[in-house]
């Protein structure tokens, strides 16, 4: 699946140009590159705050209308912040990450839809929107700005997109075999002649840098054989 052919972002008469800018930079951080703006053009501000995302503009689609920019998708995600209430609209919103894992990456073509910074968007362009997402944030102040919205809204995308290359808690050394380890490498310690109060500081270090590393157990099994090969000749070489 390409996500660069299915999955567009749609900005609704966006208001500042540094935020179409930065909104551009975000979409080629994730490898997106459809980007189509409702009404407002991009200027030589845009382009700046853009960075290496500058083509994204060059190439952006700008429309009249809403209809016009959401035609031919299967998904149509309205992120708007700006509180409804009071009418008839009872939306029901879902978090980013419950949309990527059951919705936005099954294939499908996926609008997402960012609107205006100052109203978001409006009742009847909602009415065309099939999700609706809501980014948690502080209650007492829980409006995101447009470009930070986006942001978070394709972090959460890519990540999953590309989650056979994060390591998942399940792939972590076990607290077993990471005691294993660390009691070769205190044995290696000794080996070296090291003292015994050297030994109990380096290790106090060593416990919590392998910890933070968050070893694999495939990393931690070729770094058994590293101390393994070592600790044998070590210990050959004590016996000539």
């Amino acid at each position: 699946m390409d996500i660069k052919n299915l999955i567009s972002v749609i900005l609704v008469e966006p208001k500042y140009q540094g935020n179409i800018g930065a909104v551009a930079r975000s979409m080629a951080n994730s490898g997106l590159t459809d980007l189509r703006i409702i009404k407002t053009i991009p200027d030589e501000e845009a382009m700046h705050r853009a960075m290496h995302g500058d083509y994204i503009l060059k190439n952006a689609k700008i429309y009249n209308t809403f209809e016009e920019a959401i035609k031919g998708f299967d998904i149509i995600a309205g992120t708007s912040d700006v509180s409804k209430s009071g009418n008839k609209f009872r939306r029901v919103s879902v978090s980013p990450e419950y949309f990527w894992d059951n919705y936005g990456l099954n294939g499908q073509k996926v609008a997402l839809v960012f609107g205006r910074e100052d109203n978001g968007l409006h009742n009847s362009e909602l009415d065309k929107c099939n999700f609706f997402i809501k980014i948690i944030g502080n209650p007492e102040y829980p409006v995101y700005n447009l470009s930070h919205a986006v942001a978070i809204i394709l972090y959460e995308m890519i990540v999953r997109y590309y989650k056979t290359n994060v390591i998942e808690a399940k792939d972590v050394i076990t607290s077993e075999n990471l005691n294993v380890l660390m009691s070769r490498i205190e044995y290696l310690l000794t080996l070296v002649d090291y003292k015994d109060f050297q030994i109990n500081i380096l290790m106090t270090m060593l416990n919590k840098i392998i910890g933070r590393a968050q070893i694999t157990e495939s990393e931690f099994y070729k770094i058994m054989g590293i101390l393994r090969q070592i600790i044998n000749r070590l210990e050959n070489k004590t016996h000539e």
